[in-house]
């Protein structure tokens, strides 16, 4: 995990909640007292999404004004790196952004839709990604992050910390979708999004021992947690799938025994 600089700092969940509440009341202010001269966020946003936009150009990631996104496209992957506008962000003080990375599979996508489960194809709009974190937890030190546009004078600063901070984090993990699928599978290794994404991609390749590997590596590395995911995984085997989502070890044997993955070497009865 490569380190970043400190302009941008990750925030804990406890410093993110005390600071959403404080942003609500200033934004309900605000909407009470327009500034009507004051730069609005979008206008502050975009003018440094294109400072962004003119440095990562070169690695090949065209901008969708629309998203707003980054995408490239490696072959059966498309890499994304997607700007989310805080609601409370206020003209001419606050224009914030939550900055998240994603890689999707045409390959994934025509696989879950051969599929009825909604423990394999989950019911969403929308192409459901192999892989997608919030850019500040791919660096070091890692957290939540938000970058804050509204100071022009310290706006290209900003960008360009933005800037590193996909450079040392989103770069390296596309690179790594760029590699064969053992690479692919060895992500499961960080404490990252849990392993059913990559499983379900792996799978949609016809990797279904490399798959059931990498369960079991991630299952060996967390013996609580496998303690938990055998007991759903039974307990699913011999009653049906649950209906509902909940905690990750509960969703993951639910996927396990709907897409046939082992559990401790054994398959579902």
């Amino acid at each position: 995990m490569a380190r970043r600089n400190l302009l941008a700092d990750p925030r804990s969940f406890a410093d993110l909640v005390a600071a959403t509440a404080r942003q609500k009341v200033a934004a309900a202010n605000a909407r009470q007292n327009p500034d009507a001269a004051a730069e609005k966020p979008r206008e502050a946003i975009f003018d440094a999404l294109q400072m962004v936009g003119e440095a990562i150009g070169a690695q090949g990631f065209a901008f969708t004004p629309s998203g707003p996104k980054f995408s490239r496209r490696h072959g059966d992957f498309t890499f994304e790196i997607n700007i989310q506008s805080d609601r409370n962000n206020v003209a001419g003080q606050r224009a914030a952004i939550w900055v998240h990375t994603g890689v999707y599979s045409k390959s994934l996508t025509a696989w879950r839709k051969k599929h009825s489960s909604d423990w394999i194809r989950p019911k969403a709009p929308f192409p459901i990604p192999v892989f997608v974190n919030q850019l500040g937890y791919l660096c070091d030190p890692s957290g939540w992050v938000e970058w804050d546009f509204a100071d022009k004078a310290k706006r290209r600063s900003i960008a360009d910390d933005l800037i590193a901070s996909i450079r040392k984090g989103a770069f390296p993990l596309f690179a790594i979708f760029e590699g064969s699928p053992e690479e692919i599978a060895a992500i499961s290794d960080q404490d990252w999004p849990p392993p059913e994404g990559i499983s379900s991609y792996l799978l949609s390749i016809g990797r279904v021992s490399l798959a059931n590997e990498m369960l079991q590596n991630y299952l060996d590395k967390r013996p609580k947690f496998r303690r938990d995911f055998e007991q759903f995984y039974h307990e699913f085997s011999e009653q049906g799938l649950p209906p509902y989502r909940t905690a990750i070890p509960h969703d993951l044997a639910a996927f396990a025994v709907a897409t046939g993955l082992t559990s401790n070497g054994s398959s579902p009865p």
